[in-house]
């Protein structure tokens, strides 16, 4: 399943820069496990955009939990899951 996630940053950058480190050394293990597809930086600064495949919302969750940043209560994730777009499908069984 293909899922979108809005990161945004809730804390001061000096709250957020001691985890920046970790949390790109853990966003980059996640690129290797194929879980992060794709990331994105905001261009206000406030955070990212990511596309993930999970087997699911929950299970997505449950791996972006480990971040740092969310784990020090600095980022708040929102989960969008998607799927093909309903025209392209509607053309393509008609």
């Amino acid at each position: 399943m293909k899922i979108f996630v809005v990161a945004t940053r809730t804390g001061k950058p000096e709250d957020v820069a001691p985890h920046l480190a970790a949390e790109a050394k853990k966003a980059l293990q996640f690129v290797a496990e194929d879980f992060f597809r794709e990331i994105y930086s905001r261009a206000d600064g406030n955070g990212a955009i990511l596309v993930i495949e999970a087997d699911s919302v929950e299970a997505a969750k449950q791996q972006t939990n480990e971040l740092p940043l969310v784990v020090a209560g600095l980022l708040d994730l929102e989960f969008y899951p998607v799927g093909p777009y309903r025209g392209i499908v509607a053309l393509a069984e008609g």
